[in-house]
């Protein structure tokens, strides 16, 4: 029986994943990490019986333990590094909602586990570090985005110098019809296929959840930018596209269902039953597919200028994306200023190439000039 542990698992990846393994029988997770969540994390201690349990933010360290949690606590990110060295497990999910972990799942990469990656910024920051390293230990990494996972599995067996593009989908977000005068916070958390997490529903409103996994696709799979593609399908049905320099074009489908990609992930490339719906073919009336609007969702554009730039402007691009989030979630900023405040800062940072300590700093940097601008 194969080991796994969760970094994030009370998020909803995380949560999701722990439903797929139950559901799969052949794995076993030994290990949990939260960031703060900790009394949701206390209830899944009890649920799942690990051997060992990871908490970021020390504060919640004593009420962790408070709750009767008797298994051992890793406290910090120093502390998630250690849980992965200590239990020898052989998956590691990594599901936080931020860069959280970079070392732990290096570590991961260093002693061969399987990697599948649910934190889009890890790469968006730390893609050239993380991708090396994955080639020097010939790790496996598989994506659990929908749409980095349906490109991952059209690409199977394929050469990469016979794609033409990789194609990625966006529903549109909540604005995709409407205009964004007047938007209130209500209107950008109803997303109209997903339910996700309240930053990640802002980045689908701003399109820059998209701009990210642009980025992200750059890293998994080696492509240019000019090489990947966005285009908006409402339907959210198809998860993503490669083309193909023959004009074949390859296309995965089904319903939107974090559980697919997850149980993918943890299977590859061996598939087994899942309890997911099937998508019925017949029913399918109509599927749409249009180019994004750059002018009313400038966030996109911003992402390809920063992968272009490279260095550390992709860090500082979702660490000053992290920070306008945030204060407009406080309502201390519009809707309407996220991209413009974003613009701002990449402007004015000065990028270079460094560790990943480096990119920290860049990224710190990025949200103190955020708070400076809105001050």
């Amino acid at each position: 029986m194969q080991k796994v542990i969760i970094l994030g698992s009370t998020g909803s990846i995380g949560c999701n994943a722990i439903k797929v393994i139950r559901s799969l029988g052949h794995l076993k997770i030994v290990g949990i990490a939260a960031f703060k969540q900790h009394r949701r994390l206390a209830d899944q201690i009890k649920e799942i019986k690990p051997r060992m349990v990871g908490i970021i933010d020390r504060n919640q360290y004593k009420a962790l333990k408070a709750a009767g949690t008797r298994v051992p606590i890793c406290v910090g990110e120093e502390g998630v590094g250690e849980m992965i060295e200590r239990l020898d497990a052989d998956i590691l999910i990594c599901a936080f909602a931020s860069a959280l972990g970079i070392h732990g799942i290096i570590k991961g990469i260093e002693k061969r586990m399987r990697i599948c990656l649910a934190t889009k910024e890890i790469l968006v920051s730390f893609g050239d570090i993380l991708m090396k390293k994955v080639k020097q230990y010939k790790a496996q990494l598989f994506p659990i985005d929908s749409e980095h996972s349906a490109i991952f599995q059209c690409l199977e067996g394929r050469h990469r110098k016979h794609v033409k593009a990789i194609i990625l989908t966006a529903s549109g977000g909540p604005f995709f019809k409407r205009s964004l005068k007047n938007v209130t916070k209500a209107d950008v958390l109803k997303h109209p296929v997903w339910n996700m997490g309240k930053k990640i529903t802002v980045d689908s409103a701003t399109m820059m959840n998209k701009g990210l996994e642009v980025i992200e696709a750059h890293h998994l799979f080696d492509m240019p930018p000019d090489k990947i593609r966005v285009v908006i399908h409402p339907e959210a049905l198809c998860h993503s596209l490669v083309e193909f320099i023959d004009a074949s074009i390859l296309a995965q489908f089904s319903y939107p269902d974090m559980r697919l990609p997850i149980q993918y992930a943890l299977t590859a490339p061996q598939r087994r039953s899942s309890c997911i719906k099937h998508l019925n073919v017949s029913s399918i009336k109509s599927l749409h597919f249009f180019p994004p609007n750059l002018k009313k969702f400038p966030c996109l554009q911003y992402a390809y200028e920063a992968l272009t730039i490279g260095k550390s402007m992709p860090a500082v691009l979702n660490a000053a994306n992290a920070a306008c989030v945030e204060m407009f979630l406080k309502g201390r900023i519009s809707f309407r200023e996220i991209p413009r405040i974003i613009y701002k800062t990449m402007a004015l940072h000065s990028p270079c190439k460094g560790t990943i300590e480096d990119y920290r700093a860049a990224e710190a940097w990025a949200k103190q000039t955020v708070r400076r601008i809105t001050c």
